[in-house]
């Protein structure tokens, strides 16, 4: 079984894909506190023993500097004290993964700090993802020049679907790293 995991915005985000099963929780600031907690309870409430995950697959960001850590720093803890697979995906595909499977024209939003905004900006058509802009960190101005696209932002409705870490799979949107040198993607330099 696989193990996904991100916290790297406002939610957090845990799934089993072989199952089916997802859980969203909209956080308050407090995944560092939080996250173990409700990933012990969503293994049990779907009968999954912690031995029975072989690959844990993680949001590498760019989001929340600590949302980045945590969802990190967990899947690496899991990754070598069970001898697990360690992978990742850009918390962006992960916004993205619920229009993924639909032709348009897509901007995947996270909110940062003071003006400005992690986004990747891309064109589905037919099942190919053309990336117009990858995971970039840019002032909010920037978002102007693509007003034709569908904006996607962390919220509800987007963590509702239950097949995000599915559609991430069967899009070739998952890298294998190495627990030992794994570093999130934190984009900003500084502002």
């Amino acid at each position: 079984m696989k193990l996904y995991i991100d916290s790297s915005t406002s939610y957090l985000y845990l799934a089993i894909p072989c199952l089916n099963v997802s859980f969203t929780r909209s956080g308050r600031n407090d995944h560092s506190e939080t996250l173990v907690d409700f990933l012990n309870q969503f293994l049990k409430e779907h009968n999954v023993n912690i031995n029975d995950i072989k690959e844990v697959v993680i949001g590498r960001g760019p989001g929340s500097y600590t949302g980045l850590r945590i969802a990190g720093t967990v899947g690496k803890v899991l990754a070598y004290t069970k001898k697990l697979t360690f992978k990742s995906f850009s918390s962006l595909d992960l916004l993205l993964a619920s229009k993924l499977e639909q032709d348009g024209n897509y901007i995947a939003r996270i909110i940062a700090k003071k003006n400005h905004s992690y986004i990747k900006v891309v064109k589905v058509q037919e099942g190919k993802i053309d990336v117009v802009l990858d995971d970039s960190f840019v002032e909010d101005n920037v978002l102007e020049q693509y007003q034709e696209y569908q904006m996607i932002e962390p919220n509800d409705q987007i963590f509702a679907c239950a097949n995000l870490a599915l559609t991430l799979e069967k899009m070739n949107l998952v890298k294998e790293e190495s627990e030992y040198e794994y570093v999130p993607n934190y984009l900003r330099s500084g502002i």
